[in-house]
């Protein structure tokens, strides 16, 4: 029985009482560390009424930026032109002025952008965007035009914007336009982890207003700012301290550059990036030389990377563009390594998933294979480091933060570097997997903002780290430890473990390319001592491939409010059936007269049967490895795959419809049901509508497909064969 959910209600003052939340936060935080202008706001703020409260508070979580008291009606403010005239004398709103023309065009509706260009004979279009609107207005239509005929005179402007704008961030650690957070914290929408302390997110407020001065431009210059009037005051910009700010102003450095690039002045971009640390800056002006003739100096600075390159993406970049541009080689280490990959062939069927096709694959061949992708190595870190990532002396800036601040600002292998020596050496001795499951048996499902829970978790941790070679697994521990965030992503898709053996493997299929930071995790786990190696997956008609072809019937159409009351399948390979597997299921509901009717199934033929559960283990086996075949396979996969679901299963198979295909191969047919195919085909239908009588049946019919699909896939290797080049 599904419980109707409970909604909560949020008290009238909601707002207010959260943002007063969030300044006592940032108070008891960070005390005289905050500015005199964040001072004089707080106090100020704080002696306001309540119902001024409320109304700067209501301004503030809205987009707009010019107000009248039309509004801000709202229930929970019971004096408006008080608290009105309250924020006006306390400096908390101003009237417009020239400032805010802009502003002022922003905040009319397109339709009323439109009539007022024409009234003043502006002859615009009624197809351009907004954006285009506005900035046309602002071009040709004199403020003092518009305020005297289309500003009402009780328009205002929330003044302290940007010193609001500053808390938010001491708070969130990002830019942050309102208190939206609070509310879907108090409405259940979003968890967070009260704890009994928090630090600062900054040291000092000098690095404070870097980060929040790095991370305004970013936005800005992505909304379309003069990004040339940025560069020239760069040497005006607030000296980044620390991590994290100095990498958002090398990537605001990278985006003004390529801005540059963009508008052909290289020169400019070039200076810029000369600025900048970020590596991506650095290949782009390698690149940009050789571009414009420079060849000499992109090829000193590549030799300086190859020297003492800054990590595995720069060596990896530099090698590669010095091979193909000055080292004479056709092509380069990308291209070389998935020409020289491993490849492995398997049915078209598996077109899409090439990850699931070579598992299968490496099924067969023994190996137990776990799609990890990136999911492995944080599991592995947030396990054996859990105390000191989310325990009491972690470092969490505030309850919304799901990672302690040390991951954020590159200071958590310093900061626990005892601990982190003491654990490694357990992982080093082999001794850290108890540690690991006693963590897994204490905090199981508990949210983190390192990994999600999954079934098989502790299966996939005991499995690797008994075959892993410890050394190496250590040694990538302490890389996460010394940078989380530059491990984050792009390691193989697959971990493959067979008789103390360990392999990674990333899969390409036809078309996909290898990017720089998966060959760089690559390289990591091969100078770590780990096997790491790519697989190319390539299609083809399968006379090999087994087949299950699958009948279910139901207490009717619609899962899951139905239910499976049978299931026949047979197991077909070359075009012969193999073995075969049915059931009669206890679907735990009445069987309707009219289903009873046209399957025979009787709800006393099911009332002593299996229910699903018990024969879900069963079928799985059957199936597996198989690819799923059925006459409307959406149906049949549909109802197992819900099935599987109520007991928390996941079913997994790639499908052929012998319905779809039958009208791909063999167009023209009268009806494309079973029984009329079966007649058109003199393929034998006996005791329709029971499973394993149709499954049967589906099975002569995909033999007939499959001979279609067999001669097009060698007419097409054919063909392919016979092309020539001139």
């Amino acid at each position: 029985m599904v419980m109707p959910r409970e909604f909560i209600t949020l008290p009238p003052l909601y707002y207010r009482d959260h943002f007063r939340e969030m300044i006592g936060f940032i108070t008891s935080v960070y005390g005289t560390m905050l500015g005199a202008e964040e001072q004089a706001f707080i106090a100020r703020f704080e002696a306001l009424d309540e119902w001024a409260q409320c109304l700067y508070i209501r301004m503030s979580n809205r987009k707009k930026a010019v107000f009248s008291p039309r509004d801000l009606a709202y229930q929970e403010i019971g004096d408006l032109w008080g608290g009105l005239d309250q924020l006006r004398a306390q400096g908390f709103i101003r009237e417009i002025d020239a400032c805010d023309y802009r502003a002022c065009l922003d905040d009319r509706p397109k339709a009323d952008l439109i009539d007022l260009a024409r009234s003043h004979q502006l002859e615009v279009k009624s197809g351009w965007s907004k954006p285009k609107l506005v900035g046309f207005l602002h071009e040709h239509l004199p403020y003092e035009r518009f305020s005297a005929g289309f500003l009402r005179s009780d328009h205002f402007v929330p003044e302290h914007k940007e010193t609001l704008g500053f808390l938010l961030y001491l708070y969130f650690g990002k830019l942050s336009d309102n208190m939206t957070s609070f509310a879907l914290r108090d409405l259940g929408v979003v968890s967070v982890k009260a704890r009994d302390t928090y630090q600062a997110r900054f040291e000092t407020m000098e690095e404070a207003r870097a980060g929040y001065f790095y991370t305004r431009q970013l936005r800005v210059l992505k909304d379309g700012a003069d990004f040339r009037a940025l560069a020239e005051a760069v040497d005006d910009w607030p000296m980044p301290l620390a991590e994290p700010a100095i990498g958002l102003r090398d990537t605001l450095l990278h985006q003004i550059g390529l801005a540059f690039e963009k508008q052909r002045d290289n020169a400019s971009a070039l200076a810029v990036y000369a600025r900048s640390g970020a590596f991506e800056s650095h290949e782009r002006s390698v690149r940009l030389l050789y571009n414009i003739g420079a060849a000499e100096e992109a090829k000193a600075r590549l030799e300086a990377m190859l020297e003492s390159p800054a990590h595995d993406e720069e060596y990896i970049f530099a090698s590669d563009f010095y091979a193909r541009k000055f080292g004479q080689q056709r092509t380069g280490v990308y291209t070389h390594l998935l020409r020289s990959a491993e490849m492995i062939e398997v049915d078209e069927l598996y077109r899409g998933d090439a990850e699931f096709a070579a598992m299968q694959v490496y099924a067969r061949q023994g190996w137990t294979a776990h799609h990890t992708e990136n999911g492995l190595w944080p599991v592995l870190f947030g396990l054996i480091f859990w105390e000191e990532l989310f325990g009491s002396g972690a470092g969490f800036a505030s309850e919304f933060d799901h990672r302690p601040q040390s991951l954020k600002d590159k200071t958590f292998h310093m900061r626990f570097a005892d601990d982190i020596a003491r654990k490694l050496g357990r992982v080093r001795s082999g001794t850290a997997l108890k540690m690991l499951r006693e963590t897994i048996r204490q905090r199981q499902g508990e949210q983190n903002g390192l990994f999600y829970w999954f079934d098989g978790l502790e299966v996939l941790v005991t499995s690797f780290l008994t075959a892993a070679p410890s050394e190496s697994v250590a040694a990538l521990l302490q890389k996460m430890a010394e940078d989380f965030y530059a491990l984050r992503d792009g390691f193989p898709d697959l971990v493959l473990i067979r008789d103390g053996q360990v392999r990674f493997v990333e899969i390409k299929g036809e078309g996909d390319q290898i990017r720089r930071h998966q060959l760089a995790r690559m390289n990591l786990l091969r100078n770590i001592g780990f096997e790491a190696d790519i697989c190319r997956v390539t299609y083809r008609t399968d006379p090999d491939q087994v087949y299950v072809v699958v009948d279910v019937e139901t207490t009717g159409g619609r899962p899951p409010n139905d239910r499976v009351t049978e299931i026949g399948a047979v197991k077909v390979r070359n075009g012969k059936i193999i073995d075969e597997w049915s059931s009669l299921i206890n679907p735990e509901k009445r069987i309707p007269h009219f289903i009873t009717q046209l399957t025979g199934i009787s709800n006393e033929m099911v009332r002593d049967a299996p229910k699903f559960a018990d024969i879900a283990d069963d079928f799985a086996d059957f199936i597996e490895g198989a690819v799923f075949v059925a006459h409307n396979a959406t149906f049949d996969h549909g109802f197992i795959a819900s099935e599987f679901r109520r007991i928390e299963r996941r079913f997994r198979h790639p499908k052929l419809c012998t319905c779809a295909a039958m009208r791909k191969h063999y167009p023209g047919q009268a009806s494309y049901g079973l029984a009329n195919l079966c007649r058109a085909f003199d393929i034998e239908l006996v005791n329709h509508h029971r499973a394993l009588a149709d499954a049967r049946a589906a099975a002569a019919l995909l033999n007939l497909v499959n001979e279609k699909r067999l001669k097009m896939h060698l007419s097409d290797a054919k063909n392919r064969k016979n092309i020539t080049v001139d």
